[in-house]
């Protein structure tokens, strides 16, 4: 069979028609497809935001949206948290006011458990550096007369540490008798230092600050006709102090600034050469002798009369002045001439 030509062309015109059907159907498909594959693309960012509240599943394309978006509300939850540490700092004077409860049991010495009245046993160690302890003569002699018809011997008092060690009282604040207890600690010349029990301290309202309990002791005697001192005829007794360094005496050793500034029931105490002053007008500072009649007397003043302090010297605690009291004036008098001056009135 022949073909023409014209059958020929005809025929493969019609091939490459077909071949073109073919592939204009394959093409089609492909582009519906990428359009729909680019259709998810472009609204993927809207799926995104949508979705940034509820992250938190472990999405890396959405945790940095609400990480961004919790920044602020992170910021503003630890201000409660930053409040509370605040509060922790306010609340340290608690800590500080527990940690004396805590240094109750600190003294471990046998000798902390005596005190209070009997005297101090001290330490043996010779590198112990005790204070010591003096009363200086008192001065400044006045006579109050009161609405009530007292008559109030005032005068200034004073103490001297003369060492070589400090005199340092430690309170401790003991829960069990809701009372500070006072420690004394004494230092070595290595620096170190044991605890002894002291005393206590107390709150005196009339001085609106802390005193250390029975410092001292005042007591007006009667003499003898040789001016010895025969009876105790008028006393205060179980006077309280706030110890601290007023003046400096002008003796080797001297601490050449003041130690112990404060009257508080955490620390008190009297550097080596510092002196203890309380001056004639203060409240409190009397020996009542409105019983005594005019004559001459002698006001003896003892510091730690009850030994509740461990010191180098007990034996020189006391001092002595005399005074003459006429008319309700008093005057010192020389203690020589204390024999020729005539007796109290009876």
């Amino acid at each position: 069979m022949s073909v023409t030509p014209g059958t020929r062309a005809a025929i493969c015109l019609l091939v490459l028609l077909a071949l073109a059907v073919v592939a204009c159907s394959a093409e089609w498909p492909m582009s519906v497809t990428v359009v729909i594959v680019a259709t998810p693309t472009q609204v993927a960012p809207q799926t995104i935001a949508t979705a940034a509240p509820t992250s938190g599943t472990g999405d890396p394309g959405t945790v940095a949206t609400p990480t961004q978006a919790a920044g602020p509300q992170s910021a503003a939850t630890e201000v409660p948290t930053s409040e509370t540490r605040d509060s922790d700092i306010v609340a340290a004077p608690t800590q500080a006011t527990a940690s004396p409860s805590s240094a109750t049991v600190a003294p471990t010495s046998p000798a902390a458990t005596q005190g209070g009245g009997a005297a101090a046993p001290i330490p043996s160690d010779p590198d112990f550096l005790l204070p010591d302890l003096q009363t200086l003569p008192p001065t400044d002699l006045v006579i109050e007369l009161t609405e009530s018809d007292q008559r109030l011997l005032r005068f200034s008092n004073s103490m001297l540490n003369s060492g070589p060690g400090t005199l340092e009282l430690v309170g401790q604040f003991n829960p069990d008798s809701g009372e500070i207890a006072v420690t004394q600690h004494i230092y070595t010349s290595d620096g170190t230092f044991e605890e002894y029990a002291t005393g206590e301290f107390i709150f005196h309202v009339g001085h609106d600050h802390w005193h250390f309990e029975n410092f001292a002791l005042y007591e007006v005697w009667s003499l003898t006709p040789a001016g010895d001192l025969d009876d105790v005829v008028a006393l205060t007794d179980k006077v309280s102090y706030c110890i601290r360094d007023d003046a400096r005496a002008e003796i080797p050793g001297a601490a050449v600034e003041p130690v112990y500034t404060v009257c508080d029931q955490d620390l008190q105490g009297i550097a080596v050469g510092w002196i203890d002053i309380y001056e004639f007008d203060t409240p409190g500072q009397i020996v009542d002798i409105t019983p005594l009649p005019d004559g001459v007397y002698a006001l003896q003043s003892t510091v730690d009369p009850a030994d509740q302090i461990r010191e180098a010297d007990e034996a020189n605690n006391a001092a002595v002045v005399y005074f003459e009291v006429r008319d309700d004036r008093v005057r010192i008098i020389d203690s020589d001439s204390i024999s020729q001056l005539p007796t109290p009135e009876t």
